[in-house]
């Protein structure tokens, strides 16, 4: 018996230790937003994105190097309920990374292309049309880590520049988000984005707050808050799994 609860003790303890070392990944995402960290060569991430209406985002993406993947995302509205499932065109998904900068100077510069809206605001004047919905579209993300309480964190502010159906340049906007890891499994985020580069249409503009659970680097759950100034609240559940070919 002393044997047995050794035992099952040594592989507790153990699991904790391998979730302490990889439970603080750099996540690639924020909440809404992008970081400018990458999945390294050789893996794959899936994730799950659950929103309202019984909504549904799939997203799939494979590290062809360490400062590189690709991607592709299919948004599925309805997929949940009574309601007949909705699927939209599928979007492509891209980020390089450029840097991680200098021992000194620690900063990821990195630019991407990602997907469509998801759900119903992302259509525009016409519905029924599947091609017209609007893309997050190309964007510049900045990370850099700082150091508050004798831990460290990552602030990430960008640009994005939204397209499809139409490209207009008054669109373009700027988000800054902050990752707090509170422990080895959990973490905070917090973030403004749609903030129009003109200061414009402040009643469009985001706050959105996260809690994220990482277990064993491989398995994440995250419940997202998301505040939209003359829209209210819409709450979202993303799961997502990593691992390596």
């Amino acid at each position: 018996m002393k044997k047995i609860i050794l035992s099952v003790s040594t592989i507790i303890i153990n699991l904790v230790l391998i979730s302490s070392a990889l439970g603080q990944t750099r996540n690639i995402s924020n909440v809404d937003t992008p970081t400018a960290f990458t999945i390294g060569k050789g893996t794959y991430l899936f994730s799950l994105l659950g929103y309202d209406n019984g909504g549904m985002e799939i997203k799939g993406l494979i590290g062809l190097h360490e400062n590189l993947y690709l991607g592709v995302s299919l948004d599925l509205q309805n997929a949940l309920g009574k309601d007949k499932p909705q699927p939209n065109i599928p979007g492509v998904i891209a980020r390089i990374k450029f840097t991680d900068g200098w021992e000194s100077w620690p900063i990821s510069i990195a630019i991407g292309y990602d997907s469509f809206f998801i759900g119903q605001q992302g259509k525009r004047d016409n519905p029924h049309n599947s091609l017209n919905r609007m893309m997050y579209g190309p964007y510049l993300a900045i990370t850099k880590p700082i150091y508050l309480f004798d831990d460290e964190q990552y602030v990430s502010y960008g640009v994005r520049l939204p397209t499809q159906p139409d490209f207009v340049p008054d669109d373009t906007s700027y988000y800054l988000a902050l990752d707090f890891p509170l422990n080895e499994l959990f973490r905070v985020k917090t973030e403004f984005e749609r903030v129009y580069w003109s200061f414009r249409d402040p009643g469009e503009w985001l706050m959105n707050f996260g809690i994220r659970y990482t277990y064993m680097d491989q398995l994440g759950i995250e419940f997202d808050i998301l505040y939209q100034f003359n829209d209210g609240v819409n709450r979202v559940l993303r799961i997502e799994y990593y691992d390596r070919f």
